[in-house]
């Protein structure tokens, strides 16, 4: 074999030795990138914190969720309790407050052209009305559109609702008052909505509040959902036996 060939078949083994070099090299660390080794695995765990809910630097223990609950703020309602008032219900008779003293009463704010939830809250005084026969507790709704809701209106609405008008009284009056009350004294919202179609014109509440004997109101509930409906009797049970 010449001294030419000898020297092409070196430099083709040193060629193909050093590609395969960088082929095994490639794969190590191919295999590095997926399977990195304990130590520095437990060293940048060590490292993973998550701010608590009262915003310390403490690792969650298990089962802890990343995210804080959300936290109810708690409603303080006027120590006076709600205004004297003098509204007028669906018999187109004044009731005032001082009707309403000596025994608790749950009051819901709704309208009688809702298109929304307001059968839904009307359902749920039906069903408490029947829940608590005895003249020892009474309901109050107040409409949130005076303008439209006369007396004449309400006591349609009544009749359709099955009412008891001794002790399910539906109020109308001056719609400043109305809200000022709904506003101030209860502490729900109520405002003309901004783009009335038919059935939505007033954005208002489905939560019904519960007043003590004294007129003061001492708690809110969804009438929408049953726990707090649930909820609502209990505490209304409880200003009962008081």
């Amino acid at each position: 074999m010449s001294e030419q060939a000898k020297s092409s078949r070196g430099g083709l083994f040193v060629v193909g030795f050093v590609l395969w070099g960088a082929v095994f090299v490639a794969l190590f660390f191919m295999w590095k990138q997926r399977n990195p080794d304990q130590t520095a695995k437990s060293e940048t765990d060590s490292e993973l914190v998550i701010m608590s809910g009262n915003g310390s630097s403490e690792e969650p223990a298990a089962g802890d969720s990343a995210i804080p609950e959300p936290v109810e703020i708690k409603i303080t309602w006027p120590e006076s309790g709600v205004r004297n008032f003098t509204l007028t219900d669906s018999r187109n008779e004044p009731l005032s407050k001082n009707d309403l003293l000596g025994k608790p009463w749950i009051a819901s704010f709704i309208f009688t052209r809702c298109a929304g939830p307001c059968p839904r809250v009307a359902a749920a005084f039906k069903e408490l009305q029947k829940r608590y026969p005895e003249p020892n507790v009474n309901l109050v709704t107040f409409t949130v559109d005076p303008d439209h809701d006369t007396p004449e209106v309400l006591a349609k609405f009544a009749h359709f609702w099955e009412a008891d008008l001794d002790r399910w009284f539906f109020l109308t009056g001056d719609k400043d008052t109305v809200y000022n009350m709904i506003q101030k004294d209860f502490l729900m919202p109520v405002a003309p909505s901004p783009d009335p179609t038919p059935g939505w014109e007033i954005i208002h509440t489905t939560n019904i509040c519960l007043v003590d004997k004294t007129g003061k109101v001492v708690g809110k509930y969804n009438s929408l959902k049953e726990d707090e409906v649930v909820l609502l009797r209990r505490d209304l049970d409880a200003l009962l036996k008081n």
